[in-house]
């Protein structure tokens, strides 16, 4: 008779213990990156008495919890805007480092700069990967640092012009065009090419640099002509060389491109000399702009000066059985024996999930499914507190035989 009781107890304490899961996945129902539990019970082991056709009878002596597993399933996407945030598509977990360099790993990938512009999460952990070095290789695992980053700037080695020139201009007369180029600092100069009627359907040009004039040219003179149809006749690129720069600066020779298929064309009709477009390579440095992060986790970098570059690579891990991660609160897990030695790779790569941008991972708390599963453990709770109250009143009528 007794054992009743005590299995009314574990009855209590394990639904009393569900109850505590429920509450928590539904305190969490907002928290970034939060995976649920979820219960399982166990019978207790069972007491064997003689009797029954078998020759025994077993009695089960209640239930216990044998295990709060976290669920792993996905959470919902939340679009922030905020070019730093990522949620992780499938599986793995973003690596995050403390102070003193312990990793931890999380799903809530809420990230931003801290004020020396290193990547850290919500806690001020420090997002692990791999910095972009200067000749495209990625260095050795570790913060995320985009502080004081500059687009190198890019001499002009190049350029292309379409202009007409008219056809109706008198012998002698002038039409000068104006373009900016870059010297090796990034500096920019004004770049300017004067065209000269020297007789019918011919055109010499001369160049200037800030108002100097340019050391030489390929061919020298530079002379353009063109048939009756307006169209230029054998051109060929022209090789400019820069004069001398007083900052330090060079210019390596300038190529006019007048042949490639990307060229733009000099034309000669009957209308007005007018530039139709330019354009040049070479670009002045930069300043970092904004950031954005694509689905397999690269860095890229916007700079001032309309560049774009690759700055870092996001690394995630996976582990053999995540099931077994400690859950050490503020959306972090830590690696643990029976989880198994992390496994790391880049987004998409070896089974881990992509990552999706502008967008940080909700809680997986499934409301409706908690409100089910509080039910059942209320229901439970009271159905074991009625065994007790049953057993109570089963043993006062016992104690009262004698009287």
């Amino acid at each position: 008779m007794g054992s009743a009781l005590w299995a009314g107890i574990s009855g209590l304490n394990a639904s009393a213990k569900q109850l505590d899961v429920v509450a928590n996945n539904l305190a969490n129902v907002n928290t970034l990156g939060f995976k649920g539990d979820m219960t399982f019970f166990a019978d207790v082991l069972s007491s064997s008495i003689s009797g029954g056709s078998s020759g025994t009878l077993q009695v089960g002596r209640g239930v216990a919890v044998a295990e709060v597993q976290t669920s792993f399933a996905p959470g919902s996407f939340e679009t922030t805007g905020n070019a730093t945030d990522a949620a992780i598509d499938g599986d793995g977990f973003f690596m995050v480092n403390d102070l003193e360099g312990a990793t931890y790993y999380t799903r809530a990938g809420a990230f931003h700069l801290n004020e020396t512009g290193v990547l850290v999460d919500i806690n001020g952990y420090f997002l692990q990967g791999q910095m972009v070095q200067d000749d495209g290789t990625l260095s050795a695992l570790g913060n995320i640092i985009l502080t004081g980053l500059q687009s190198e700037p890019q001499m002009t080695t190049s350029y292309s012009l379409g202009a007409n020139l008219n056809s109706q201009s008198a012998v002698g007369s002038t039409y000068t065009t104006t373009q900016s180029i870059y010297d090796s600092l990034g500096a920019v100069h004004t770049f300017e090419s004067l065209f000269t009627k020297t007789n019918v359907n011919e055109w010499s040009v001369t160049f200037s640099l800030d108002g100097n004039d340019v050391a030489s040219t390929d061919p020298d003179p530079v002379v353009f002509a063109f048939d009756s149809s307006g169209a230029m006749l054998s051109p060929s690129d022209v090789e400019i060389t820069m004069p001398p720069l007083t900052t330090g600066a060079v210019f390596d020779p300038v190529i006019w491109d007048l042949t490639s298929q990307q060229a733009l064309g000099i034309t000669q009709y009957a209308s007005a000399s007018v530039i139709r477009a330019t354009t040049a390579d070479g670009y002045a440095s930069g300043n970092l702009k904004s950031l954005a992060i694509d689905t397999e986790g690269v860095i890229s970098g916007f700079f001032t000066n309309g560049q774009t570059a690759e700055l870092a690579q996001i690394i995630l891990a996976s582990f053999p059985n995540p099931w077994a991660l400690n859950k050490l609160g503020s959306n972090l897990f830590g690696e643990t024996v029976m989880s198994g030695s992390s496994v790391r790779n880049i987004p998409g790569a070896s089974g881990m999930g992509t990552l999706t941008p502008n967008t940080p991972e909700m809680s997986n708390t499934d409301i409706a499914t908690e409100f089910i599963r509080m039910i059942t453990a209320q229901k439970a709770y009271q159905a074991n507190a009625k065994v007790i109250t049953t057993e109570d009143t089963l043993m006062q009528v016992l104690m009262n035989i004698k009287q």
